[in-house]
Formats: C-alpha cells, structure tokens, sequence
C-alpha cells in the first residue's frame, strides 16, 4: 500500500497519503522483509525457511519493479534474484504444483504471471510465450492468466496474440472451485485486470460495464 499511497494517489481516492519519508521507511522495511524470506533459489517463503511459495514470486517482483520505477531504492540482489528465478522457471516449464487439485491451471498461472514481469524489463523470450497461448492457453481456470500472458505478448512484439488473448481473457467464463491455490478470488482478479488494463493502456469493449459492477459489488 505504501507504493500506491502517495498523497496525490490517495487524495483522488478521499483518504489521506503518506509523506515521503513514510512512504520511504516504510517501502524500506518492506524490502528487509522480503529479503529475509527469500530463499537460496529465489523463491519466497511465507514465515521463512526452505518451505517456498512459488505462487507468489511473481506478484514480489512485480511490486520490486514498481518501487524501481517509481524511484525507491530496491535492493538489486533482491530484484535480480527473483527475476533469475522467473526466467529459469519460464525456460524450463514452470514449477508443477503437484501438491495442487488445479497443477495444471496454476503452472499456467506461474508461467504467464512470470512472463508478463520479465516481458516489462524485456527478458520474456517471445517464443515461450507464443508457446504458452498456442498450446497451454486452453488450461486456465480463470481470466487471468491469459490476461498477463496477452500483455506480455504485446511487451515482446506479438500484438496479433495479444489482442487475441486479452480478448479471451475478458470473455472466459470463471470456473474457479472453492481452493484454487493461488490466494486469490474471483473479486481480486476482476479489480486485478481491470487496473492491468489501466496500467499498460489497453481496453476491452465492455471495462466500463464492469469496472461499474466491480464498484456496485464492493459495496453491497
């Protein structure tokens, strides 16, 4: 939250921000966390150990990206670990949650949520992406997925697969069961692809009839 709620961010929401140096502190201890639950291969766990959560290191180095970008001093064996991991993981077939009812759905998760961060630093190499939506896009669940995997086809050049993808994404009917595996639900990835919209400049036909009924459902 501290990386979003800068005061001019929260003052268009109507709440108060966080002056710069909370905001830095606060990003800063963020970071000492983050490096003391990161194991030796990259990956991170949730209470520290050896016991990973490979789920969600992608969301980690997407967040590190983004304090980079907006100027924070995110520490560079912490950022470069991750995306070495991710890249490993994407070149070798993901990590395969045999442990999970849904492996394969979040293994196609893992891949295009990875792809989608190393495509906004340019490390996702294009035809393992075009390699995930031509024969593994038929796998997920959920939305989202295809959603990263389409915007991280339009960051490496592909942009006749990314349409296509997007477009799927938006259309695909959730068929999320009750444990998934991915800490998330139906209402975090709605308000997650509609902000990776915003986010990278894209648009679907229908954002604004859902972007209304993801406000209506939030506060019913």
């Amino acid at each position: 939250a501290a990386l979003l709620l800068d005061s001019d961010s929260a003052h268009r929401m109507g709440f108060p921000g966080l002056d710069a140096d909370t905001r830095r502190q606060r990003l800063e201890q963020a970071f000492s966390r983050l490096a003391a639950l990161q194991a030796p291969n990259g990956h991170f766990s949730m209470w520290g150990g050896s016991d990973t959560m490979p789920i969600l290191t992608p969301y980690i180095a997407e967040f590190l990206l983004g304090a980079r970008e907006a100027g924070f001093a995110v520490p560079e064996t912490l950022l470069q670990k991750s995306l070495e991991r991710l890249s490993e993981d994407l070149l070798t077939g993901g990590v395969p949650f045999y442990a999970y009812d849904s492996a394969d759905h979040l293994r196609l998760a893992y891949q295009a949520h990875a792809g989608y961060v190393l495509a906004k630093v340019n490390r996702a190499p294009l035809g393992t992406l075009r390699a995930l939506y031509d024969n593994e896009r038929g796998k997920s669940l959920t939305g989202l997925p295809l959603l990263h995997l389409g915007l991280a086809l339009g960051l490496q050049g592909d942009e006749t697969r990314a349409s296509a993808a997007i477009a799927e994404a938006f259309a695909h009917k959730d068929a999320r069961p009750r444990w998934l595996g991915d800490f998330g639900t139906a209402l975090r990835d709605e308000a997650l692809m509609l902000a990776l919209l915003q986010e990278n400049d894209r648009n679907v036909p229908q954002r604004d009839q859902r972007l209304l009924a993801l406000s209506r459902e939030m506060q019913a």
